[in-house]
């Protein structure tokens, strides 16, 4: 069978369907259990170092209380407490302030000319020099895998706007400038990954269906019923999973927001993707997309935002009055007492995406066991920008590839970009020794400690 067949409704609807058995060749069933994914999920702002941990024992560390929502999953997580991104190393004029670079952390290099101001500073500087791990990462498994037709997935929350403040893909190559924009509304995101949209007609018959409470699967009548009667047991479990993810998305979109956002969205589904107050529902259908994309081996890579860095979001749902980022740059006890508030909501949030992984079906487990979810954010301790004593926590399965269950202390020490090159280790690339700026790297390889 055809790997880009699709199933074809009224008014030139296109259903992709799901990598199925048929589909491939025996080599690359066998190797089924062999395939690997990652995501890099970023939270902004930076957080309060001393309250991460209460106990800093490597096997029987104790959460501290904006990581609580965690616990339930500590045996497949490890921390890696204080690593350093060094980039101190590289020259002044080559780098911007904190949060510009910390926020290109996942494109470990130099910066180039530009026109964007940093911060207390009399000068300008211009994107990173070089591209980010999610992009290379991406571009090494469709190269060795053309039938992923897409390299990554890059999504954000909340905010239309791209600058040097919220971008934190980019495609380089090395020595060159070049951001990749993210997807920002989930309705648009789903519609291109699924092939719902061929002509006007076809946006026109989703819009009606999603109006009248239809599904869009109800476009294409008996025909899926029909495959399911052609394939084996386990492919017709894959058709299933398919259809039920795609009506759960679409009960997500139509009916979390109520009817008068229904109205706001182009194609019928409205959610005011940009909104503070929608930032979890637009969060948890990324989740669900990036969980379906995954499935249906569309991708292996994925860089999800929860914002951009410098964040101003109001988490009015918190009872917080203020902008993140001006919380984050207040040293006071009552400032701090937000900061682990927001962060806390952030990490529950992040679990979303763990019982996505979990419930989805892979070969004899789940998602979650094939895996690996790394956890950034530009800085360490938020309130004096730091980036020497950042947290970086690995979710996941991840294939066993990981230490699990585990606090690692770097002491403001090891490099970033040397665990960015254990990411491609990883995910099969063991050629991959360094990756980025050397300067940025403690020129030691890939990170052997954090492997089991």
């Amino acid at each position: 069978m055809n790997r880009r067949k699709f199933l074809l409704g009224a008014g030139g609807v296109a259903i992709a369907l799901p990598m199925l058995d048929v589909m491939r060749d025996k080599r690359a069933r066998a190797a089924d259990s062999r395939v690997r994914r990652i995501i890099f999920e970023f939270k902004p702002n930076g957080d309060e170092t001393d309250a991460r941990f209460t106990d800093l024992a490597k096997d029987d560390y104790v959460l501290g209380e904006f990581l609580a929502p965690l616990q339930s999953y500590r045996n497949d997580l490890l921390f890696m407490h204080r690593l350093n991104k060094q980039f101190d190393n590289i020259p002044l004029l080559e780098r911007p302030d904190r949060h510009q670079q910390g926020g290109s952390s996942l494109a470990p290099w130099a910066f180039g000319a530009g026109d964007f101001p940093v911060g207390g500073e009399d000068r300008t500087i211009g994107y990173v020099l070089g591209p980010s791990a999610d992009y290379a990462i991406g571009d090494r498994v469709i190269a060795d895998n053309p039938s992923v037709p897409y390299r990554h997935l890059v999504q954000r929350v909340g905010d239309r706007e791209n600058h040097i403040w919220n971008l934190s893909a980019h495609a380089g190559p090395p020595g060159q400038k070049n951001p990749v924009i993210p997807e920002t509304d989930p309705f648009d995101s789903y519609a291109r990954l699924f092939a719902f949209l061929d002509s006007g007609k076809a946006t026109d018959a989703i819009e009606n269906n999603l109006a009248m409470q239809k599904s869009v699967l109800d476009l294409v009548g008996g025909q899926l019923r029909d495959l399911q009667g052609q394939v084996s047991y386990q492919d017709r479990q894959r058709l299933e999973l398919h259809a039920e993810a795609i009506r759960d998305l679409e009960r997500t979109l139509t009916t979390t927001s109520g009817a008068a956002q229904c109205r706001a969205l182009e194609l019928g589904a409205e959610v005011d993707a940009y909104a503070d107050d929608s930032h979890v529902q637009v969060a948890q259908i990324f989740f669900k997309i990036s969980a379906l994309a995954f499935a249906c081996d569309l991708t292996r890579v994925v860089n999800f935002n929860w914002s951009g860095n410098t964040s101003q979001r109001v988490y009015a749902n918190l009872g917080i009055t203020e902008g993140h980022h001006d919380i984050s740059h207040q040293s006071d006890g009552a400032a701090f007492e937000l900061v682990r508030k927001i962060h806390k909501h952030l990490w529950e949030g992040s679990t979303m995406l763990y019982e996505e992984l979990l419930a989805t079906p892979d070969g004899d487990g789940s998602l979650w066991d094939s895996t690996a979810i790394v956890h950034w954010n530009e800085l360490g301790q938020g309130d004096v920008h730091s980036t020497h004593d950042n947290l970086v926590v690995i979710a996941g399965g991840a294939d066993g590839y990981f230490k699990k269950n585990q606090l690692l202390e770097f002491g403001d020490g090891g490099a970033f970009s040397d665990f960015l090159a254990t990411c491609f280790q990883y995910m099969g690339f063991e050629d991959v020794q360094e990756f980025g700026d050397p300067r940025l790297s403690l020129g030691d390889g890939p990170m052997d400690d954090v492997v089991a």
